[in-house]
């Protein structure tokens, strides 16, 4: 039950007087229970008074929704049609009480535009999608989602196509190490060939023509550079078709090559594979143990050493004073190694015991609730769609709880639900009861898996993480469609989508077939379907161990070595980004994540390998399997071909800034067109800085740091007291075209996105169904308190007048009233 609020409390202070009164009545002789009962009157009067309520939950439903239609008129919605939002306003501006609202510029802040249009409101939004100003787009949807607000989205054609080019790279680079730089090219449309020409201080390394079909393409370049000091890097395209702006097609970038930083190995190894990266990377030391003064040190390699083995105190001193440490494991370390609850443990982003739940994936079940779903065995009363029902919600009662799950139903109307945690009782009921929902609508609904595969890698693609399918069928695969179902399953494939293919059977068969069709799908991705009898269920999927069959009640197999496949958790940090991680490991150290801590790289079944966090003003990497050799050789995969470059990013997070914290250090990003830039200096002494040589005003932020902003309008280099920064063209330029990933955010949030062709029909009808909101309102609860005071003022009335008439007749006890029926007593005589 709610414990009620007050809208009124300062009121419940006149209680005090009242009983202050009361005690001073009873001094003066008057009844105390009179008193008393008076006291409690007049409190629960006061109460009321103080406007007692409740928050109630009510639905809410909208005849003539309203609707704000927010149109992006900014510089990038020039490839599209601009007078699209208009046309909407007008069709349904005479149906339902409707707004216009539209914003312009060289910055799209569609984020603040939605918060600022959302209360009690519908949102139809006219825009691609990009945004690059204040609040972010998918935070802001989620959070006004959560007031009532629905989202809805125009998804437009561009009329014109565009092509853009940046580069992405570390701005501070070492001498004598091979970097890549990422020519990251974007167009609007679906097709563009261009000329990319990439230079590098004035000499051109890469000049060639590419055809571009996808929407982003990213080519690398690597460079050496064997000299200190500035370098700059610029690409240029050249579009063979249609582009419409012209100012995107030329990028610079300014990086800044240093010495090779002093790294500290802590090692016995040095024949190691982790041991030859580092030391063909940075300048480095070994020791067999960590020295009391680590000040020269840029980072701090620990390579398997247990806790009883490392001077906490030193590492926390140095971490926290800016220095960086890699902590890499082994059979000596971490579980081994007696960290857990150590000091050692403080310092690290992880705890060194096992999780308490397994797990920690992303995943969908899709199910078949086509027509054939609906047969029956007359003898045992059993029937497909019951099958598939009981294996979904065996999965959602034995599923991790560090997983997120969601469910798909295909068969003429594909039907789905959002991909939730798992650690929420509230949202596995939810699953459970769209399970139970589904069934077969009639037996000429179409086997369309297709449809249903598709929607899971919508779903899929709004989170990140590992991801899988399990598809649970009755196996009856028609041959129509069948090419485009076996295509479909190879693009999930190829965006590394693990799917299992189940089908369950009516009756028990020892030998377990599947159906042809249903088999070759399976098949396109790399597996093959798993049949079960009516008594087995397909949880066995999300408990097995990479190795493990995953057809139920396998049978014993010897011991051996399981390999454990890796996969980026979060594929847009910068040790994961851009790299194609196709290591497998032998083993790991068996650690939890702690809070605030990043994984970053895990094994597929959820085991962390990379996990990072900031301590005090440094940076800390666990890397939790080890260095590739030794008596365990657990992951001599990773430190080989591109994986290894895993191994070198890792290293150069934990660093950050490769520059010694000595003299005049300076600090600027490269800046784009429009946007100010931000210039941070180190020193001990009051800098003299000089931009394209005029002095910088610096304002003092620290003991030792110097700041200034800065904003330069003119593309290409520029000089900051030798230390290069760019200047390209403005952001708003950046991201062309319509932004897939609003598809899923706006959708997610029970929103929908519409093509151009179709939102004048169906818009309106859908906002109307969907003018369905809960809202918390206030219930009074006066009510009681009133209805008391007046039952126990009754009671008190009653009760005196009781007395009262008790008093005025005294005979009533004494002598009470003869009936008719009595005779009177005779008169004794003599």
């Amino acid at each position: 039950m709610d414990i009620p609020q007050l809208a009124n409390p300062l009121i419940l202070l006149l209680i005090s007087p009242v009983v202050l009164a009361g005690w001073y009545a009873i001094r003066k002789g008057i009844p105390r229970a009179l008193i008393i009962s008076r006291i409690i009157i007049l409190s629960l009067l006061i109460i009321a008074l103080a406007s007692p309520f409740t928050l109630g939950t009510s639905t809410v439903r909208d005849e003539a929704p309203r609707i704000t239609v927010v149109s992006d008129q900014t510089m990038s919605m020039d490839l599209f049609n601009k007078d699209t939002g208009t046309k909407i306003f007008e069709s349904i501006k005479p149906k339902t009480p409707t707004t216009y609202r539209q914003f312009l510029g060289i910055s799209s802040p569609i984020g603040d535009e939605v918060i600022q249009d959302a209360e009690n409101n519908n949102i139809v939004l006219v825009s691609d999608g990009n945004n690059n100003h204040g609040k972010d787009l998918f935070d802001a949807i989620s959070f006004v989602s959560k007031t009532g607000t629905k989202v809805f989205a125009v998804k437009q054609k561009p009329i014109h196509n565009d092509a853009g080019v940046e580069i992405e790279s570390a701005k501070n680079l070492i001498i004598g190490n091979e970097n890549t730089f990422n020519i990251v090219v974007r167009q609007a449309g679906n097709e563009t060939s261009y000329k990319l020409d990439v230079e590098i201080d004035g000499k051109p390394v890469k000049s060639e023509t590419f055809m571009q079909t996808e929407r982003t393409k990213v080519i690398p370049v690597s460079a050496t550079f064997n000299s200190l000091g500035t370098h700059k890097i610029t690409a240029t395209i050249t579009p063979g078709g249609e582009d419409w702006f012209k100012l995107n097609n030329v990028f610079y970038k300014a990086v800044f090559v240093v010495p090779k930083p002093k790294v500290l190995a802590v090692t016995e190894d040095t024949t190691s594979p982790l041991y030859k990266v580092a030391s063909s990377l940075y300048a480095v030391t070994t020791l067999n143990s960590v020295p009391d003064d680590l000040s020269q040190y840029k980072a701090v390699i620990i390579d398997n050493k247990g806790a009883g083995q490392l001077s906490a105190d030193t590492l926390r001193t140095y971490v926290a004073g800016g220095g960086s440490m890699v902590v890499v494991g082994g059979d000596a370390s971490y579980d081994k190694g007696n960290y857990n609850n150590s000091p050692v443990e403080g310092l690290l982003p992880i705890i060194s015991r096992a999780a308490e739940y397994k797990g920690g994936r992303n995943l969908v079940i899709v199910m078949d609730a086509s027509g054939s779903t609906a047969g029956e065995d007359p003898t045992t009363g059993l029937s497909f769609i019951g099958l598939i029902d009981a294996n979904a919600l065996n999965i959602v009662q034995n599923i991790a709880r560090d997983s997120r799950l969601a469910v798909v139903a295909f068969g003429g109307v594909t039907a789905k639900t959002d991909i939730m945690p798992m650690n929420s009782e509230a949202n596995k009921a939810v699953l459970e009861t769209f399970i139970k929902d589904i069934g077969p609508k009639g037996g000429d609904n179409p086997t369309d898996i297709d449809k249903g595969l598709r929607e899971a890698e919508k779903l899929l693609n709004s989170v990140s993480g590992t991801k899988e399918i399990i598809v649970l069928s009755d196996g009856m695969m028609p041959p129509e469609g069948f090419d485009q179902i076996k295509k479909t399953v190879a693009d999930l494939k190829n965006e590394e989508i693990k799917i299992h293919f189940i089908q369950v059977r009516l009756s028990y068969e020892t030998v377990k077939e599947p159906n042809r069709l249903y088999n070759e799908i399976a098949k396109a991705s790399d597996g093959q379907a798993i049949v079960l009898n009516p008594d087995e269920r397909a949880s066995t999927l999300i408990e097995t161990k990479p190795g493990e069959t995953a057809v139920p009640t396998p049978t014993p197999t010897p011991e051996i070595s399981y390999e454990y496949p890796l996969a980026a958790v979060d594929a847009n940090h910068f040790i994961t980004k851009y790299i194609n991680l196709t290591a497998s490991v032998t083993g790991y150290n068996d650690v939890t994540p702690k809070l605030g801590g990043d994984r970053l790289v895990a094994t597929t079944k959820g085991k962390p390998i990379i996990t990072t966090w900031g301590f005090g003003l440094g940076r800390v990497a666990s890397f939790t399997t080890d260095n590739g050799a030794g008596n365990t050789m657990w992951a001599p995969q990773v430190y080989s071909g591109e994986n290894s470059r895993l191994i070198a990013a890792m290293i150069n997070w934990a660093i950050g800034d490769p520059r010694p914290r000595e003299g005049v250090v300076i600090q600027a990003e490269d800046i784009w067109g429009g946007t100010p830039g931000r210039v941070v200096v180190t020193s001990n002494t009051l800098p003299q800085v000089k931009l394209d040589g005029k002095a910088l005003d610096l304002s003092r932020t620290g003991p030792t740091t110097y700041e200034a902003s800065i904003n330069l309008e003119k593309d290409n280099f520029h000089d900051l007291s030798g230390y290069g920064i760019a200047v390209n063209y403005p952001l708003e330029y950046r991201e062309v075209g319509f932004n897939e990933k609003l598809n899923t955010v706006i959708e997610s949030n029970g929103g929908k996105v519409y093509n151009e062709d179709e939102v004048e029909g169906l818009l309106l009808l859908d906002i109307k169904e969907k003018a369905v909101r809960t809202v918390q309102e206030p219930k009074s609860q006066k009510e009681p308190f009133l209805l008391a005071a007046l039952g126990l003022f009754l009671a008190e009335v009653i009760i005196r007048r009781l007395r009262d008439y008790r008093k005025e007749r005294p005979d009533i006890q004494d002598n009470p009233p003869r009936t008719a029926t009595e005779e009177p007593a005779a008169v004794a005589t003599e």
